[in-house]
């Protein structure tokens, strides 16, 4: 499988960085809120609306980064069994489905964004805060994603029109990981037969 480029993957890994920055403030926020009504009889003004907010960005920030790692759950049934030139062509209609999908959410969401921010949309609450920055958050996530999505979907494309198996990577990882499994369990099984003796 081909590499994608180096500065996706920073901006990729730079917004999980920022998604886990968030989700620790959003903690810290939540404790405070709720030490607050416990100890002192108030709350933080407006930490339902800002937590909701923050929870977009958190949830979204890291798609690019998961389907970088490919962390994303995908189930291979059938295709495994299949014939290399019908994987092929399974292939490209995925690479054409995703590109779609893609584009079509992607625009959609533009739309979404450039509504909220032409009326000046707000969060219904205390604090009336701008929806329009989660929204561009959520924009950037979902092109971002799609861009790595689809990327990886060429490169698996093009490796298999070359004929290289994309499952060898994996298979080799699998049988490096059962290999040094079986080399740890036979060091702890001769460490505990040398004890015994």
């Amino acid at each position: 499988m081909r590499t994608i480029p180096r500065p996706l993957v920073l901006l990729a890994e730079t917004l999980v960085i920022v998604a886990g920055a968030l989700l620790v403030f959003l903690m810290l926020l939540t404790v405070a809120d709720v030490g607050g009504r416990a100890f002192a009889d108030s709350s933080i003004l407006g930490t339902v609306e800002i937590s909701t907010l923050l929870m977009v960005a958190i949830a979204f920030l890291g798609l690019a980064a998961a389907e970088i790692h490919n962390r994303h759950v995908s189930v291979e049934l059938v295709e495994a069994y299949l014939p290399p030139v019908v994987r092929l062509i399974l292939a490209g209609v995925r690479t054409v489905l995703i590109t779609l999908t893609g584009i079509v959410i992607s625009w959609g969401l533009l739309g979404v964004l450039t509504s909220a921010f032409e009326r000046g949309e707000t969060t219904s609450g205390i604090l009336r805060l701008a929806t329009w920055p989660m929204k561009g958050i959520l924009l950037v996530s979902f092109v971002l994603f799609f861009v790595v999505a689809i990327w990886n979907a060429i490169n698996e494309f093009l490796d298999m029109k070359e004929g290289k198996v994309v499952e060898d990577d994996q298979l080799l990882a699998v049988q490096q990981a059962i290999d040094d499994a079986d080399d740890i369990t036979d060091t702890v099984v001769a460490h505990r037969t040398e004890e015994k003796k």
